[in-house]
């Protein structure tokens, strides 16, 4: 009766943690969309402000600096007061400025909203990252993380459909509104679920607790005072930086370059738009594969090369398939990259280095490439903005010549040869 008992409370208690992983994956979602719906829906956001594409641009980019601000500060929070803690505090201030970017009256104002939006959703990922590899636990960390990043995905798609949808038949105000009360309902329902959270969390530092004495006896703190690591911190920084920084500040243009360099509508641009979230989709785990069997420096130099390419072919296609095509490639290429340079950073780390490594590398790279669409949108009010894509490719081919320079860099582990 008592093993029965067990079993039922077992049973009973994984049917809740799944409930807190799918409201944790939920809150992610609406974290994921703080920066896609705002590429989408730079045109509506220009008449509405009577701005141009340099202010329009720097909209995304506060939403990137304010979430690359926060990302590494975040982890130190939830390592202080728990992750299921900092998860609420990350949501309700996701919550608060989504509403605040609805209400803005001016422009100053939405730009103060849009960087607290950016600094709440950095908050808040860190803790809900770590918490769906603790639900996961060690076993099935991999395939939770994948689950909970599908969340992401799914947000990235959709933006686009979301924002036409709003803007021609109800207001983009009224978007931001709605995303906020839906995301008070997901963190209401994820509170009510919070003590069990806690008490797995607590479950998995005890069975941790050695790994943890093991980690205290090594400090981070001895991170940067290997130069060896220095250095690959430095270079991975830099190649993760600016080649994002080149697919951030153009692909957050793209919408806008199909309505006024191509003469798309607003709908129709937009659904186009789509097809560089479903190709990075559909192509994630090949491009690992890829990594994998031959090697990620080389994968990487082959996919900026390839990136580069693809956005000059984006400035010269004028035909509707071929502009088809070439934003297939673009997604399949530039979604990737940040994929292949942060599992190389994670591979790369010593354990005892892991966490702090890859959290320093995150916010700096984070904080370089957040600059992109700025950049891209004061290009275009010089140039144009077919000249201002081709112009912002520099980054890519800067990390590109930095890739082909990592032996100076990156002096590889015994273990990470073939990397």
């Amino acid at each position: 009766m008592v093993v029965e008992e067990e079993r039922s409370s077992a049973s009973f208690l994984n049917l809740f943690l799944g409930s807190v992983f799918l409201l944790n994956a939920g809150i992610f979602f609406f974290q994921a969309l703080t920066k896609n719906l705002y590429p989408p829906l730079l045109i509506p956001l220009r008449e509405a402000y009577l701005i141009d594409n340099t202010q329009a641009g720097l909209l995304v980019t506060l939403v990137f600096f304010g979430y690359a601000l926060a990302r590494y500060p975040s982890g130190i929070i939830a390592d202080q007061i728990g992750c299921t803690k900092t998860i609420l505090i990350g949501s309700t201030a996701m919550i608060i400025s989504f509403i605040g970017v609805a209400f803005s009256p001016s422009y100053l104002l939405l730009a103060l909203m849009t960087f607290i939006l950016g600094v709440s959703s950095g908050i808040y990922v860190t803790a809900g990252y770590t918490l769906a590899v603790m639900i996961g636990s060690r076993k099935r960390a991999t395939t939770a993380t994948a689950a909970y990043e599908t969340f992401g995905i799914f947000a990235g798609i959709l933006s686009p459909v979301i924002v036409t949808i709003f803007v021609i038949y109800l207001s983009w105000q009224l978007l931001f509104a709605l995303c906020g009360l839906m995301l008070t309902l997901v963190t209401l329902l994820f509170y009510r679920k919070s003590s069990l959270a806690n008490r797995f969390e607590s479950k998995y530092a005890v069975q941790n607790i050695n790994r943890a004495e093991a980690v205290k006896r090594k400090p981070s703190s001895l991170l940067f005072k290997d130069p060896l690591i220095r250095r690959f911190l430095i270079w991975s920084i830099l190649v993760g930086g600016f080649g994002a920084l080149s697919l951030t500040g153009i692909n957050s243009f793209i919408p806008t370059f199909l309505v006024e360099e191509r003469n798309y509508s607003f709908e129709v641009a937009n659904r186009m738009f789509m097809i560089v979230a479903v190709a990075g989709l559909t192509t994630k785990i090949a491009i690992g594969w890829l990594a994998d069997r031959f090697g990620s420096k080389r994968v990487m130099f082959v996919n900026l090369t390839l990136l580069i390419l693809f956005y000059i072919f984006l400035t010269l296609s004028h035909e509707h398939l071929h502009l088809i095509i070439v934003l297939a490639l673009i997604g399949a290429a530039s979604l990737n990259a940040n994929t292949l340079i942060n599992a190389y950073v994670l591979i790369y780390m010593p354990p005892r280095y892991q966490g702090s490594g890859f959290g320093l590398f995150s916010t700096a790279y984070t904080v370089i490439y957040s600059l992109g669409p700025f950049i891209t949108g004061l290009l275009s009010g010089s140039v144009g903005l077919e000249r201002a894509i081709q112009l912002s490719v520099s980054g890519a081919v800067i990390a590109a010549i930095l890739i082909l320079a990592a032996g100076y860099f990156v002096t590889q582990p015994q273990a990470t040869q073939a990397l």
